[in-house]
């Protein structure tokens, strides 16, 4: 299972987002930052994350469903998209960065 370094604190998260306030833009091919962990924590319903080795892939590299009370991981700069499983789904993304204090 991929693992936040130690180093890499809280930074920003989003809001709870559902069915009806979800942002269409995470359900289409994009990437996070570099030297930013996005950890995607389900709370109802079921999420699948794709995974895409770069930013042209069709064919994702990694397919997980990320089931409520259960979180997953997507490292830097790592192309991906999610979509819902379930009709109904909650879920929050945060965000972490190296620490400043701890590099």
């Amino acid at each position: 299972m991929l693992r936040i370094p130690e180093n890499f604190v809280h930074s920003r998260s989003t809001p709870f987002w559902n069915q009806d306030t979800a942002p269409k833009a995470l359900f289409t091919h994009h990437n996070t930052k570099a030297h930013v962990y996005g950890r995607l924590s389900v709370m109802q319903g079921a999420v699948r994350y794709f995974g895409f080795p770069d930013g042209d892939a069709t064919e994702p590299d990694v397919e997980v469903v990320i089931e409520a009370g259960s979180f997953g991981i997507s490292p830097p700069q790592k192309w991906h998209r999610i979509e819902p499983v379930d009709r109904r789904y909650l879920f929050q993304y945060r965000f972490l960065r190296r620490s400043r204090c701890h590099p």
